[in-house]
């Protein structure tokens, strides 16, 4: 297992050399050029049949840069919210232009399987691919039901018990906490995996916490794709102006599954999406990561006094009073960090995705393993919608110290990559999920949290 992680990071050393210029942004006259000329980091000049098909991976390092692997970070995104078929495919017959607004899925992304229908009770087996409750209500056209806040017996702030209901985690276990809206209403969040680390987690019966602590890291299979989606519980004016992908949902009103007194089922719009995404060349993880466009001042009322990105909500955590009126005061989201997409990139697939609700989204930036992982590029990149409380957040020491001696090969004085991590520290995507261990804090999990779920 080490030994390809080896191999893993020798792969990605043949990049360095570019990794001073991949940030610069290019300009508008050569907005789609980048990489070595792969269909993956190539931008379409249409939206068609062909892009509904996910692209495997980034192009070549020999010629990458930051730009082509936004490209293929759109690329992706317009593939995975292409309308799905009951066997949780693309549907080549229909197209993403067909999206205009409102609940007209589901899309591919939304028919990988839940970590609810994967990590299950100790004893019980998980749900069949493509056979999972959210999977099934969806095509039902009924509200889907985020309810992985039932589970009372962990602590409040354990994320495994939250995750619909909390931000991204400041470390290993522990949680930023409640979002709550301008509207004074919780957003909600869940993580999906694809068929391939599906197929892995199941053989491997990774999903049993007996099993876990048994071994002292996993490595996830190329081509392992995870999701998070962020989800805000919109209101009346924003439905009337489609501005938002929309699902409906039965929510509820504490972490330990309190019936809401408020309106069941709600009207939740797509506000942020993380794509996690393992490729097998070049070998490593991209984190694309997407935002509604009016994020920023949606989630932010200059009007407002009171610092920003601090939680609002006391514990135990309580949205609505007994009459159906929010109990927390709205929390002042503010972007720390400048959105590291090239606006011209997202200008082009904003236009070709025109007339379908997709076009009111953007890419934030894809952050990228270079320097031997231990640097992402861009140095900072953070979603507000989701790492709202980590914005800054950077790998703990304990993290590193947790791998084994030989994780990392060594390098040669002067080596790009020899860059301290503490010099010009990295935030974000990388650098939080460098902690990311099991549900016993032991278990090394490839970057993944899903695996705080186990049971």
């Amino acid at each position: 297992m080490i030994s390809g992680r080896i191999a893993l990071w020798l792969g990605l050393a043949a990049a360095l050399f570019i990794v001073d210029g991949a940030n610069a942004a290019p300009g508008d006259d050569n907005t789609c050029k980048g990489g070595t000329g792969c269909a993956a980091s190539a931008c379409p000049t249409s939206i068609g049949a062909a892009q509904a098909t996910v692209p495997v991976s980034a192009c070549p390092f020999g010629g990458e840069n930051q730009n082509a692997v936004d490209i293929f970070s759109w690329n992706e995104f317009v593939a995975f919210n292409w309308p799905a078929t009951q066997s949780c495919a693309a549907d080549s017959a229909k197209s993403i232009l067909d999206i205009k607004t409102g609940n007209q899925g589901p899309v591919v992304w939304q028919t990988q399987m839940g970590s609810d229908d994967i990590f299950v009770a100790s004893g019980a087996n998980p749900a069949p691919w493509c056979n999972g409750k959210s999977i099934a209500a969806l095509f039902a056209k009924q509200p889907i039901d985020l309810a992985h806040t039932a589970q009372t017996a962990a602590p409040p702030q354990s994320l495994q018990h939250l995750q619909n209901a909390v931000s991204q985690p400041t470390d290993v276990k522990a949680v930023g906490g409640v979002v709550t809206d301008q509207s004074g209403r919780w957003l909600r969040y869940e993580r999906l995996t694809n068929q391939t680390e599906y197929n892995e987690i199941v053989s491997q019966k990774w999903y049993q916490l007996s099993v876990l602590n048994s071994i002292p890291s996993l490595t996830l299979p190329p081509s392992s794709i995870e999701f998070k989606a962020a989800w805000k519980i919109l209101t009346p004016d924003e439905i009337a102006k489609g501005r938002y992908y929309t699902t409906q949902a039965i929510v509820y009103n504490t972490p330990d599954r309190q019936k809401s007194p408020g309106a069941n089922p709600v009207t939740l719009g797509l506000v942020g999406l993380h794509i996690l995404n393992k490729t097998p060349s070049p070998g490593g993880f991209f984190w694309s990561t997407f935002e509604q466009v009016d994020n920023d001042t949606v989630f932010f009322k200059p009007h407002r006094t009171g610092p920003y990105n601090k939680q609002t909500a006391k514990q135990p955590y309580t949205e609505l009073d007994q009459n159906g009126k929010p109990i927390n005061a709205p929390v002042q989201i503010k972007r720390l960090h400048k959105i590291a997409a090239n606006p011209a990139l997202n200008a082009y697939y904003q236009k070709l995705l025109a007339g379908s609700v997709f076009a009111n989204y953007r890419l934030i930036s894809t952050q990228w393993q270079t320097g031997l992982v231990r640097v992402g590029t861009p140095a900072n990149v953070a979603n507000i919608v989701i790492e709202t409380y980590v914005q800054n957040a950077s790998s703990k020491p304990q993290a590193l110290k947790a791998l084994p001696a030989d994780f990392f090969p060594p390098l040669p004085p002067g080596h790009p990559a020899t860059r301290a991590v503490g010099a010009t520290p990295a935030t974000g995507c990388l650098a939080c999920h460098l902690n990311a261990t099991a549900k016993n804090g032991k278990t090394i999990t490839d970057h993944s949290f899903l695996f705080l779920e186990a049971q």
